[in-house]
């Protein structure tokens, strides 16, 4: 079964999970410019784990067979922010910026960076741990895609305009004032907005019509015909977009067409309670290579400071990874707990000045980039 105009994009060559159809982002070579796809790695087969494999994606969105080559001139736009960076702009006290960044990155210890500790630091066994092998092959795709981001040319400022849009804030969402906030610092804490990925960080469309699914929906497309889409809802989903809807303004952001994500939405959200927002395909900035990427500057009545972007794709927030959070994908496992986990480092960003500051505690991701190895990358994030 197709579904066409889902979020999906797939490299041919990933010889990774067999329900994965996002990108996977090769990365430079050091003797030319071309890409290798991560099947150069020793990702290891994360396929067979007991549910059918479903590869079929829609023409109009896969990459298949694509070799992707760079020219050299081009520069590297991601410069790291450090908590010295934050204080100089602001110009706040040190210590205090100091203390908020530790306070709210001790949230992590439980979510991704804790799995990566767990899961490739030690002796787990890649071949049988199901969990084991989905944290490996996103590890590797996350330094090669952040290594591809490096390449990406700037974004035309007139095609970015175009794009731009201006989202309503509910009167709950328009800032909290504080009397003792104010006296110390003389700022009013707007609240934070927290933008989910559909497509394996939310919910997995099933695109073979034999696997199991936790609820088949109906999909119209603009041509009239109708289709019907498995899909499986990540657990905690619904549990935790309820719980951040009462302390955060919630966005759907995805590069499915509205046609799906919309019908997927309503199942997720009947009421429209929890998600305030939603954000197609349309929005997204398209590379040469046709990524769909999630430049957060689309927002024009949003500050980069009060957003983060959750994706198990991480080129979807190659423009801003100071704003990024990674999440390994999710296809059918019902003992993923990744979103359960989430929820207290995404509310522990609540009373920050500046999310950026925290995701750069948090995961490092600006370091990806600097290393000449994952293996060498992974010794240097938990040092």
């Amino acid at each position: 079964m197709n579904v066409p105009g889902n979020e999906r994009q797939s490299f041919s060559n990933l010889q990774g999970h067999p329900h994965s159809t996002k990108n996977s982002v090769p990365r430079p070579n050091n003797t030319n410019d071309k890409f290798l796809s991560i099947s150069n790695a020793n990702t290891g087969n994360v396929g067979n784990m007991g549910k059918a494999a479903s590869t079929t994606t829609n023409s109009s969105v896969a990459q298949e067979s694509k070799s992707f080559s760079f020219n050299s001139s081009l520069i590297n736009k991601h410069s790291s922010r450090t908590a010295a960076n934050m204080v100089e702009e602001k110009n706040v006290p040190a210590a205090s910026v100091k203390k908020e960044v530790q306070k709210a990155a001790a949230a992590i210890c439980q979510y991704y960076m804790a799995g990566i500790d767990r899961y490739l630091r030690n002796n787990v066994n890649f071949e049988t741990d199901y969990f084991a092998k989905i944290y490996k092959e996103h590890f590797l795709q996350g330094y090669q895609a952040i290594n591809f981001c490096k390449y990406l040319k700037a974004v035309d400022p007139a095609e970015l305009a175009k794009k731009k849009v201006y989202l309503p804030k509910k009167e709950s969402h328009k800032g909290i004032y504080s009397e003792i906030v104010e006296f110390i610092l003389n700022i009013i804490i707007d609240k934070k907005t927290i933008i989910f990925d559909l497509d394996e960080t939310l919910i997995h469309c099933n695109e073979n019509a034999n696997i199991p699914s936790d609820v088949v929906l109906p999909i119209r497309f603009p041509h009239g015909d109708i289709i019907e889409a498995g899909i499986n809802v990540r657990p905690y989903a619904i549990e935790a977009l309820e719980e951040l809807s009462k302390h955060f303004e919630i966005i759907v952001f995805t590069a499915s067409h509205s046609c799906y994500a919309n019908v997927v939405l309503d199942h997720l959200d009947p009421h429209n309670k929890y998600i305030h927002h939603r954000l197609f395909r349309e929005s997204c900035v398209t590379t040469e290579e046709g990524l769909y990427i999630k430049d957060l500057r689309i927002f024009a009545n949003r500050n980069l400071k009060d957003m983060v972007i959750v994706d198990n794709a991480m080129y979807s927030f190659g423009y801003q990874f100071e704003n990024g959070i990674p999440i390994i994908p999710f296809y059918y496992h019902k003992a993923d707990k990744e979103l359960k986990t989430l929820v207290p480092y995404l509310k522990s960003l609540y009373h920050v000045r500046d999310v950026r500051d925290v995701n750069i505690k948090s995961f490092k991701l600006h370091s990806f980039a600097q290393h000449d190895s994952h293996e060498e990358l992974l010794r240097r994030l938990f040092e």
